[in-house]
């Protein structure tokens, strides 16, 4: 076998696949010589995270994190035979999140394997609603804002192609039942369970001996796309109990900031195994806890940036969005990630009072501001935040 990477003398390859990472599969070892297959389940649609890795281990009998797409359920299932897995011995199945790549062939990995499903407690309830759908997007003006760019700028045929795309997936996920909703910390014979939202409100992390299983919310070469704040639309609100209302604490950058924080200062020395990029462009990306620190650094560097171009000129979201964004990652329904991205960081600096947004959409800075958004992230690097939902 003739590799083009060094390969760790805890790993060892099951079978080659494509430079994308597609069919490979890897055994590695834990410090306690536990074994576990790492899968990659190739996406049905070309995705630029690439396929999606399906973790199987032993703990309390055979367990597994994450799927798949829809329409990616005969890989899957042709990479566990290749490594010699059996559909139906796996006991216990995990969700690192709710996004279709990661839970989108569950009610077939469900019905085939007759396991037990355990997802963030949040998951069983929110599967149920589409953002879009739950979202009050008058709420502030930014979200006015963004709503109004949508509108008008967004190629409407682009955007709706995707979300008629997604419709079957989200009446299957409505039929999706959940064994046990996961609270943080929770312990599942050698599983520590993380709370880790801010990219998804239920993002879950998973420990066990030296690594950690980190979904979306830590990956190598990528930085994961962040939510921006959630509320709730009134008419939603009444049909809701209180608990699901606080739902609303799960999102947004800042949230998604201390939850990296977590993951850096409580598992030092751990591996991090991510559900996508864990092998590409040739490469087999071993990461650890300073990839959530890099990541934190990214997320700094973006909110200076952000800052210097609303200094140097007043200016609106759409304005801003175009300095940030070369003009192909605005074409299309690409507007819209990037419109929440930058709706996600302004969020945030209008919180610790960095920058005000007047009615009419215009952003400053006040009189006589200090870059309070450092101070925060210097809290976050420190370990002096652990507030984890």
């Amino acid at each position: 076998m003739n590799l083009l990477f060094d390969l760790p003398p805890n790993y060892k390859v099951v079978r080659e696949g494509k430079e994308n990472g597609e069919n490979w599969i890897f055994r590695i070892k834990t410090c306690l010589d536990r074994e576990i297959t790492a899968v990659a389940v190739t996406q049905p649609t070309v995705s630029r995270t690439g396929p999606t890795w399906s973790y199987v281990f032993e703990n309390n009998g055979l367990n597994t994190v994450d799927v798949g797409s829809p329409g990616s359920f005969d890989s899957l299932k042709d990479g566990y035979k290749a490594a010699g897995i059996t559909l139906t011995d796996i006991q216990t199945c995990f969700v690192s999140h709710g996004h279709a790549d990661h839970d989108g062939t569950i009610p077939e990995f469900i019905s085939g394997s007759k396991s037990d499903l355990y997802a963030h407690e949040s998951y069983g309830f929110l599967k149920s609603f589409k953002s879009w759908d739950i979202q009050d997007f008058t709420s502030t003006v930014l979200q006015r804002e963004f709503t109004k760019i949508v509108d008008t700028k967004v190629d409407k045929k682009d955007l709706n192609q995707k979300i008629d795309s997604s419709a079957e997936y989200y009446k299957k996920k409505q039929e999706i039942n959940v064994t046990v909703g996961l609270k943080h910390r929770d312990v599942f014979g050698d599983i520590e369970v993380y709370s880790t939202p801010g990219h998804s409100p239920d993002q879950i992390c998973l420990a066990i001996d030296d690594v950690v299983f980190t979904g979306d919310h830590v990956l190598p070469e990528i930085t994961p796309h962040p939510t921006t704040k959630m509320n709730f639309k009134k008419s939603f609100i009444n049909r809701i109990s209180k608990e699901a209302v606080e739902l609303e604490a799960l999102y947004g950058l800042k949230v998604y900031l201390e939850s990296l924080g977590y993951i850096l200062h409580s598992n030092e020395g751990r591996t991090l195994l991510p559900a996508h990029r864990l092998y590409n462009r040739s490469t087999l990306n071993i990461i650890d806890t300073e990839r959530a620190r890099a990541i934190i650094d990214h997320h700094s560097l973006r909110l200076a940036r952000l800052l210097r171009n609303v200094i140097s000129n007043s200016s609106s979201l759409e304005d801003l969005t175009k300095g940030l964004f070369s003009k192909g990652e605005l074409s299309g329904a690409n507007m819209v990630a990037a419109l929440s991205e930058v709706v996600a960081h302004l969020e945030f600096l209008e919180d610790v009072g960095d920058i005000v947004v007047t009615e009419d959409g215009i952003i400053s800075v006040p009189p006589s501001a200090k870059p309070n958004y450092k101070s925060v992230i210097d809290h976050i690097l420190k370990g002096s935040n652990g507030v984890i939902r």
